[in-house]
This record gives structure tokens, C-alpha cells and sequence, in this order.
């Protein structure tokens, strides 16, 4: 799928601004730290605190099997943006002071457009990708290079109280329609005073909830020429789906909603039914859930004009600083490749619960017994689709996110939000 049509200059000034801002803060050292005391190479591996433990173990693990490559982790604050600041300094200024880094997959094209990222199709080649969830592979090709290595991946699930549809007799629904019938009837039992749940709060929850209305229509966000088509009629029809939600059957504060607060709610036993990330499975039936042992798992439903249900992936890659050297990354290839593959991707699974790229982890006795779920998350997770790939991806977020929020909350109406949203998004594009 072609992407040419998002310019770099944005990206890249965007970028060199925020590098002179940094002017003074030190220089990279990168080429000074290549070899250690006995000689191996040294790999800089920079990633977030919200993986940090397990990483590190998978790290250690990997040090200790080498006589040629030592890697040193250098770990930063569990927060999206001061990452991605990070990053972009660095790799900006030519910096060589990290090799690897754990990239949110939604900034892959931002990175790969101002030439940041280098190319990985000689140290993951075809039997690797073949491997993988096919949805995570996409995400990580950029103008038809792979120019990340998929680490682990998550993606949203249709969560809903069992003991509610077996109380009704009811089969778990497969359209947005059916959930909404069966929400007419749920309420009252077993203490639900809600049908719908879910994160509408004007954020990046809120884009990752709307596209799969959208996708789950029969719509999307760009063309195969990465032409936007936001306010097609697939997509009024989803965005007024979501609205009725909103409206009729969501908690009042709905739009306020990121997945903290409608994770306390449905553990409170009020939601019939909850669109969260898998990690909710777990995390959904511990000791302060009322709901524990009651949660069922299904996928997305689908929309009057769709015909199949896609989750929203999300996830962090693996990508390898283009302004190191060759031997460097090289080094860098042989670790990333440990990283993906199947045995380490089931040991990161089992330590850390983060959703594995590989296909057949899914299907491993062992993992099945720790973590059951992932019976019916396979099905849901292989049809999971990526957010619009742009270098200017930052900006398409917050233009859905303001105009969106707007169309939910009344303050415009849903198709005037749609051609508003289409005529900004029209206008990166022409920039």
C-alpha cells in the first residue's frame, strides 16, 4: 500500500525543532562505547519502563549466550510522548548514543520518512515475517522495506458478562445491533445499569476505539493510495453508531473516558459488555472486581454496511538507529533477531503477558495453560488492522481525537465533524 503521499518536511522540521531545543545537553559517545573491556561489541538497547523487568531478563539472558555482542539496556520513563521525545532528538541530531529502541508502532512512518530507521529485511528475512501476525508486519513496512521488527503486539477485545447472556438465554451478538437489543434487556440483572463501555475521553483511546467502528463498517481512514476518506458514508453511519452508544447506552461520563475509568466501571458489575485491551482479561478479575470469573471474550462487532470485524493493533517494534555504523548494525541484527524469534517470543509471553507476534505461540500448550484467554484472543488479534500510517501521524491523531469528540458530544453534528476532520486531514496531505 502506497504511502507517498505524506510528506516528510513536517516531520523532519517538526524534529529539527525539538533538536535545538536540546542544543547543550551532550554529545552521543555512541562510536566510544562500541567494544567493551574484553572486546564484544556493545549494543544499546533503549526502551520503555512499562516493559522494563522482563526486557531485562530477556536481555541478561541474551548477554549471557555471547562471546561477541554485549547489550546495554538504557531504560525510560513509562510515558508515550517523553519516548517518542527522546527518540527524536536523538536519531534527529545524528546521534549514535542508542542502537536498538522499542518503538511505539504508531510512529514507525514518522521515523522511517525522515530516514531515521534502517532497513531490517537482512537480519528478518521472509521465513521470520511469514511467522508472524500478519497485521504486525504491515505496520512495520515502510514504502516496502521492513524498517522494524515486531516485538509484541496487543489489540482490543469485545469483554462481556457471561452469567448476564446465560441469565437471558441469549448467544453472544456479532453486530452492533444485536448488542444493543441484548443491552435492552440486560439492564437490571445482576446489577447492570449500562449496555456499553468503553473509552471516548478526547485522547489516542478514543482514535483507537473509532477506527474499528469504522473498520468493523465496511470503512477506513485512507485509500490504497493513502488518499484520506474519512467522510464516506461507511463511516457516518459507524461514527453515528457510536454516538447512539453514547447517547443511549454508555455511563453519562463516557466521553471522559480513558480505560481507567471504564475498567472501574465494569469491574463494578454496572456494564454489560466492555471494549478494552486483552491485558483487561487478567486484570478485569482481580481481588477489587466484582466481575471475576464472569467475563466473557468475543470479537468486535460489526456495523450494518461491514462484513467483518477488525481489532485496533497496538504494540512496540524494534527499530535500529540508521546513523550507526555498518558493525553496529550488524550487531544490532543478530540481537533483534534473538528477540524475535519463537523461543524468546514465548518466554517474554510467559514472564511479561504481552501479546507475542509469532503465530504459533498462541497455539503452545504451555502458554494455553497459563494464560487460557489466548484460545479465543488468536482469532480476534489475526485480523487486527494498524492506525493510518503517516509521518505527520501526531497531527491526523489529534485532528480525529478534537473532531470526533465534537461529533459524540454534540457539539457538531456527526457528518459536518466528518468533513471537517476530512478537510484537515486533506490539508497535511497537501502540505
Amino acid at each position: 500500500m502506497k504511502r507517498r503521499t505524506w510528506k516528510q518536511t513536517a516531520a523532519v522540521a517538526a524534529a529539527t525543532v525539538m533538536t535545538l531545543s536540546m542544543a547543550g545537553c551532550g554529545g552521543s559517545g555512541g562510536e566510544e562505547q562500541a567494544k567493551s573491556e574484553d572486546g564484544k561489541t556493545i549494543v544499546k538497547f533503549s526502551f520503555d519502563q512499562g516493559v522494563g523487568e522482563p526486557t531485562q531478563k530477556i536481555v541478561d539472558k541474551f548477554n549471557e549466550s555471547q562471546d561477541k555482542i554485549q547489550v546495554e539496556t538504557v531504560i525510560l520513563p513509562q510515558d508515550a510522548n517523553a519516548v517518542h521525545d527522546d527518540f527524536v532528538n536523538k536519531l534527529a541530531s545524528g546521534d549514535t548514543s542508542v542502537d536498538v529502541m522499542g518503538l511505539d508502532v504508531v510512529y514507525i512512518a514518522e521515523f522511517a520518512s525522515a530516514g531515521w530507521l534502517a532497513d531490517l529485511s537482512e537480519y528478518v528475512d521472509s521465513d521470520m515475517t511469514d511467522a508472524m501476525i500478519e497485521g504486525t508486519v504491515e505496520a512495520a513496512t515502510y514504502d516496502g522495506k521492513l524498517v522494524a521488527a515486531p516485538w509484541f503486539t496487543n489489540s482490543s477485545v469485545m469483554f462481556y458478562r457471561k452469567d448476564v447472556l446465560e441469565e437471558l438465554k441469549a448467544d453472544v451478538p456479532t453486530t452492533w445491533d444485536g448488542w444493543m437489543e441484548l443491552a435492552d434487556k440486560a439492564v437490571g440483572i445482576n446489577g447492570v445499569e449500562y449496555g456499553a463501555d468503553f473509552q471516548a475521553a478526547q485522547s489516542e483511546a478514543l482514535v483507537t476505539n473509532w477506527v474499528e467502528y469504522v473498520w468493523g463498517n465496511g470503512g477506513d481512514i485512507l485509500d490504497e493510495d493513502g488518499k484520506p476518506v474519512i467522510n464516506s458514508s461507511e463511516n457516518i453511519e459507524a461514527t453515528e453508531i457510536m454516538k447512539k452508544l453514547v447517547d443511549e447506552y454508555a455511563p453519562e461520563g463516557v466521553t471522559t473516558y480513558t480505560e481507567t475509568e471504564s475498567e472501574q466501571v465494569f469491574k463494578e458489575g454496572k456494564c454489560l459488555f466492555i471494549r478494552d485491551w486483552s491485558g483487561f482479561w487478567s486484570s478485569g478479575q482481580g481481588e477489587d472486581s466484582k466481575v471475576t470469573g464472569m467475563i466473557g471474550a468475543t470479537s468486535l462487532p460489526t456495523g450494518p454496511s461491514g462484513t467483518k470485524s477488525h481489532t485496533c493493533l497496538g504494540g512496540l517494534d524494534l527499530v535500529v538507529n540508521n546513523n550507526i555504523s555498518d558493525e553496529q548494525k550488524a550487531a544490532a541484527g543478530e540481537f533483534i533477531k534473538f528477540m524475535v524469534s519463537e523461543e524468546t517470543q514465548k518466554e517474554m509471553t510467559l514472564i511479561s503477558s504481552q501479546p507475542p507476534v509469532i503465530k504459533s505461540v498462541y497455539t503452545d500448550a504451555e502458554i494455553l495453560e497459563e494464560i487460557p484467554f489466548y484460545e479465543e484472543f488468536y482469532g480476534i488479534i489475526q485480523d487486527g488492522k494498524s492506525r493510518p500510517k503517516s509521518p505527520q501521524y501526531a497531527k491526523v491523531s489529534d485532528a480525529i481525537q478534537r473532531n470526533v469528540h465534537q461529533a459524540l458530544t454534540g457539539e457538531a453534528a456527526v457528518k459536518d465533524a466528518l468533513d471537517t476532520l476530512q478537510a484537515e486531514v486533506e490539508e497535511l496531505d497537501a502540505e
